[in-house]
């Protein structure tokens, strides 16, 4: 991560924001580290969240020593050389200047990047050296990748993991395509199958565990610990194709590690043994790429936001 010290060693003031589809959180870092920090949920109007971002910025910087140099973005959305392509979750449907529409309420540099980079860059802080692939696992499959420290974004999309292609006759994905490994492995379609199991009685163990309420990935983890081979063989199929999407970082980057962020990912877990035992077995004998695995992190997506907006703020100062 960028720290930046200046005027006798006293660390640049940075905020920064990670601007999700349910929760808008904000920060104040300083050297790497939060120091203040505020959530709060998502409104729905697109005028409403750009003056709760600025509130938010505001509030927790306003009673420190010195004002922040700049605003680090992460938006859950498609973001090119500043533009947010698409964020649907968050309501934008084209190229939008995110930074521009938000300067009458925050008239500060200010940088966007994806919310999944943002938070690669927040867990490769670990590794300041080399390149790091960063798989992220929530609700979807995101990721970035980072060399010496610095994103590698291409024209912004690099490391879009969620979205390299598995199986073309796949399922459909939202972003359009089929066979994406997102669609075939992630929180959101861990949860549906899981769901299903319940619902058509194929696990009874699930059956009675919903009980009404609706079942997440947790419950299918739980399920297959617990010996439910149906949601064993779920969590397998799926195993299977995020070690396909592991080979694919590899042909593509050949890094000096990847980094599995998430708590589904755990090694503790029964579907992150899966992962690594498919993964033992298919993985290119030349590779000598390392996997690591991150535990739950909230605050990796402002420090990495921060540290990008230095990196942009350094690089724009004469």
């Amino acid at each position: 991560m960028h720290d930046l010290a200046v005027d006798g060693g006293h660390d640049i003031l940075v905020a920064a924001v990670d601007w999700g589809g349910t929760w808008i959180r904000a920060a104040a870092v300083s050297g790497g580290r939060v120091v203040h920090k505020d959530r709060r949920a998502k409104p729905p109007g697109l005028a409403e969240q750009y003056a709760t971002v600025a509130d938010m910025v505001l509030r927790v910087t306003s009673h420190l020593a010195q004002a922040p140099a700049a605003v680090g973005v992460g938006i859950a959305g498609v973001v090119q050389q500043g533009i947010v392509g698409t964020a649907l979750n968050l309501g934008f449907t084209d190229g939008t200047d995110v930074a521009a529409a938000l300067r009458p309420h925050l008239p500060l540099p200010t940088y966007l990047l994806n919310d999944a980079q943002a938070t690669a860059l927040g867990v490769a802080a670990h590794w300041p050296h080399g390149t790091t692939a960063v798989l992220t696992m929530g609700t979807g499959i995101g990721g970035a990748v980072v060399r010496d420290g610095a994103l590698d974004p291409g024209l912004g999309g690099a490391g879009d993991f969620g979205h390299v292609v598995i199986d073309v006759d796949g399922p459909r994905c939202p972003c359009g395509g089929t066979g994406c490994l997102e669609a075939l492995v992630s929180g959101r379609g861990l949860a549906e199958a899981a769901n299903a199991l319940a619902e058509d009685g194929s696990s009874p163990m699930l059956a009675a565990r919903a009980g009404g309420r609706v079942l997440h990935a947790g419950d299918l983890q739980d399920a297959a610990e617990n010996g439910d081979s149906r949601a064993a063989d779920v969590l397998d199929r799926s195993a299977v194709a995020l070690s396909a999407g592991l080979r694919t970082i590899v042909a593509t980057h050949d890094p000096h590690r990847i980094v599995l962020a998430g708590a589904a990912l755990s090694p503790d877990t029964w579907f992150g043994r899966a992962v690594r035992t498919h993964w033992d077995r298919t993985r290119p004998r030349w590779a000598r790429t390392e996997l690591h695995h991150v535990a739950e992190d909230e605050d990796a997506a402002l420090r990495g936001a921060a540290s990008y907006a230095l990196d942009k703020l350094t690089a724009a100062s004469p």
